[in-house]
């Protein structure tokens, strides 16, 4: 990579920053179990109680999100994305589900069917499930939006949830002003209004809304919005800046100063007296403030008094312009303070590939930047490659994640395939081009999308082991797997459970594409897989039953 020579001396920057990163422990501290809301006393993992039993079942006519974080509740949208619905969780003991499987001869079967499965289908929701209530959101003058389903994000202790509502825009065209104010505009993407709701769970009311007019947001797996604390920063691709966001007693109040175009001070805060011309197509707009950072970063690492010094200097302005073009498409707060960004090359218009148009060597296609909100400075840039950015993305993952178990205070369990880097990571034996391959896999899995990742222990990869192609942490769709998904002791490698789903057809060329997302509570034995072939949904309950023996040997 051409940039690769440029970011030389990185070592001690990245012991800066992973000195101050260790340093900010306390952002990242575990919930200790006085300090979780509605427990009093701790849960603990016994691997003999698991998901062994799968029933398939009928649901209503909602789309199912998420759990709480405490498990209490189970989030839901109408089919029609107006409304939001909050079902009260009643547990499997109190629930007298047990009851309910031994009314239908379950027995020691791993999975139901026949007659009793029909009638258990139609009934087990309800045993677990109530509507705790159902608020219309989109109606009045809202009624033209609708909700994105694959966003949430809850606030304060899962006090609160952040909702999000969208509708198209019809002949918009951005005002020049927008081009002044923010010089990075990508004009491209096609903008949306949005409509943010904050719901207070425990009283079943909206205490704050707050409307983007003609923006571009990624909401889908809480991909533009980032939390951390009451901190909500969201990401405009449009405008390419982020909004800063304090939450308040339940209210959204927004910083004046937006992140990226411009220093907090800057002189030419009111763009009106920047332009005293007409813009064109020749106009050269300011750089703006970060990439002036990051400019100045790469610059600084140079060394003029070394031999190369020339080199560098030309591949450095060499490659002024690509950088100065490159879009912020991802970002994260680390913590109240410490954000990071990764920039990709903005996209061409033309489909043709840039490697047949030159021969020249290719510039990185990203660039991953940490900065600092208060100081207003970049702490560290680094490229698709760097094993110094692979060391942090390895050695902060689970802070990087910022979500932990409100029953045990861990975090989401590794990947096996990050579980196998961070063995391998202390080998000083491995060579340097392995390390360049594991940081160009790995080092596109930051920044991490907020509360993307389940807390359930049923998923940790360091007591199960489990195909990860099929199910994980990462709340993700996953292709559906042509066998049921078998979870074995590491200890013994005995298995422990299956979850039963498969795909309807073998996967083939012209047959549709099977995916199953998996729905999973914080920490009970519990899971809802949802099956989608096509437009057709179906619905399986993973749930602990004790008459359920679990084969060793499957036919």
């Amino acid at each position: 990579m051409i940039l690769e020579k440029l970011l030389i001396d990185q070592r001690m920057q990245t012991q800066n920053l992973v000195h101050m990163l260790q340093n900010r422990e306390s952002g990242f501290t575990r919930i200790k179990l006085s300090q979780m809301p509605q427990l009093s006393y701790e849960r603990q993992f016994y691997k003999a109680i698991t998901p062994c039993l799968t029933v398939g079942i009928s649901i209503p006519p909602v789309y199912l999100r998420k759990f709480t974080p405490d498990g209490s509740q189970l989030l839901g949208f109408s089919l029609d994305q107006r409304s939001f619905i909050v079902f009260s969780y009643k547990g499997i003991g109190s629930a007298g589900v047990s009851q309910l499987f031994s009314d239908a001869g379950v027995g020691s079967s791993e999975t139901l069917s026949g007659i009793h499965s029909q009638q258990l289908r139609s009934t087990v929701f309800e045993k677990l499930f109530k509507t705790k209530f159902a608020m219309r959101l989109c109606q009045g003058e809202s009624a033209r939006f609708y909700l994105h389903r694959e966003f949430s994000v809850f606030l304060d202790n899962s006090r609160y949830v952040l909702l999000a509502g969208m509708c198209v825009l019809q002949g918009y065209n951005l005002a020049v002003s927008e081009y002044e104010r923010y010089p990075d505009v990508f004009d491209t993407v096609d903008p949306f209004s949005y409509i943010f709701y904050v719901v207070d769970l425990q009283q079943g009311v909206v205490t704050d809304e707050v409307l983007l007019h003609q923006e571009s947001i990624c909401l889908s797996h809480n991909h533009g919005i980032s939390v951390h604390g009451h901190t909500i920063a969201i990401l405009s691709r449009l405008r390419q800046c982020i909004y800063i966001y304090e939450l308040v007693d339940g209210r959204l109040i927004k910083q004046e100063h937006e992140i990226g175009p411009r220093p907090l001070h800057c002189c030419f805060q009111d763009v009106s007296s920047m332009f005293m011309v007409m813009l064109d197509v020749n106009t050269l707009l300011p750089i703006t403030h970060i990439k002036q950072r990051v400019l100045s970063f790469l610059y600084r690492q140079i060394e003029a008094d070394c031999p190369q010094a020339s080199q560098k200097y030309q591949e450095f302005y060499k490659n002024f312009e690509f950088i100065e073009n490159m879009i912020i498409e991802k970002m994260q707060l680390v913590d109240n303070d410490l954000l990071l960004l990764r920039y990709e090359e903005r996209p061409k218009d033309s489909n043709v590939p840039h490697i047949l148009l030159t021969s020249e060597p290719q510039a990185p296609r990203r660039l991953y930047v940490f900065y600092s909100m208060n100081s207003e400075d970049v702490l560290g840039v680094y490229h698709d490659d760097s094993i110094d950015l692979l060391q942090i993305v390895v050695q902060f993952n689970d802070k990087l994640c910022n979500v932990r178990s409100l029953q045990t205070g861990d975090a989401p369990s590794s990947a096996s395939s990050q579980f196998f880097m961070q063995q391998n990571w202390k080998n000083s034996s491995q060579s340097l081009p392995f390390m360049r391959q594991a940081a160009l896999r790995y080092n596109p899995t930051v920044p991490i999308s907020t509360q993307s990742f389940s807390t359930s222990p049923y998923l940790n990869h360091n007591v199960f082991n489990y195909d990860n192609l099929s199910i994980s942490p990462l709340e993700r769709p996953k292709a559906c797997s042509t066998e049921p998904i078998v979870f074995r002791d590491r200890a013994t490698n005995l298995i422990k459970f299956r979850l039963n789903i498969k795909a309807q057809r073998l996967p083939g060329q012209f047959t549709p594409r099977e995916l199953c997302a998996f729905i999973c509570h914080p920490f009970e034995p519990l899971v809802i897989s949802i099956q989608k072939c096509m437009h057709v949904y179906s619905y399986k309950l993973h749930i602990y039953n004790h008459g359920t023996i679990v084969q060793q040997f499957y036919n």
